[in-house]
């Protein structure tokens, strides 16, 4: 793998660590049960209408979620009092292609860092045992900021002393995690595991991990 890339940086939620059940596959069961059937999408869709995954509005987004995916008004409070159940069940683990991909990219030299809008991804990584293979854990938290706003991403390079652009930044939110990296000058890679995120661009894109080492080593070569 060449040396012209230094670091690759990671989102947390549904780039490194899923939760069961999936939050869009819960939302389209609970849709169905209001007589709204879609596609998963369609879910995609509606949860970045609502706003999902933007740093500190979670309260917010989660009351927009509904009108988002059409569900009717008489039955929206009713369906955000069922999707909030899966609080209550839902438990966290590591996609199976993490530990392969963080191994195969820090053995080629390459250093890996996660920035996440989740102000809980630190206790998350902690907990999950990945602490020890990554360099820094950035969230809102950590310097008053959000992605997309290019300051959290400008802020963890300086962390690393490594330039904008020697370091991708993998991510599954376009308007979050593409528009965010790119306007910080690093390049991004939109990490789409269910094949549903249809927004067009010219952005790297990968369905799961296994690819992104050959994906950074094709580019490197190329180049």
């Amino acid at each position: 793998m060449s040396r012209a890339w230094e670091a690759v940086l990671f989102d947390w939620d549904d780039t490194l660590c899923g939760a069961e059940p999936h939050r869009y596959l819960y939302a389209r069961q609970v849709a169905a049960e209001f007589g709204v059937d879609l596609e998963l999408a369609e879910i995609y869709a509606g949860f970045a209408r609502a706003g999902d995954s933007a740093a500190g509005t979670w309260g917010v987004f989660i009351e927009r979620l509904p009108a988002a995916l059409g569900i009717p008004a008489s039955y929206q409070a009713t369906f955000v009092e069922r999707y909030r159940q899966r609080d209550l069940i839902k438990t966290f683990r590591l996609f199976d292609d993490v530990l392969s991909c963080l191994d195969r990219l820090t053995s080629s030299g390459l250093r890996v860092g996660v920035i996440s809008n989740n102000d809980e991804a630190a206790d998350r990584v902690r907990e999950l045992n990945v602490e020890h293979r990554v360099e820094i854990i950035v969230s809102p938290a950590t310097f008053g900021t959000g992605k997309p706003d290019p300051r959290i991403f400008a802020e963890s390079l300086a962390l690393m002393r490594v330039d904008p652009d020697r370091a991708l930044y993998v991510g599954d939110s376009f308007d979050h995690d593409v528009v965010g990296a790119r306007a910080a000058g690093l390049t991004p890679v939109l990490i789409d595991r269910f094949g549903i995120n249809l927004r067009a661009d010219d952005h790297l894109r990968v369905a799961g991990l296994h690819e992104l080492a050959d994906l950074i080593a094709g580019r490197a070569s190329a180049g």
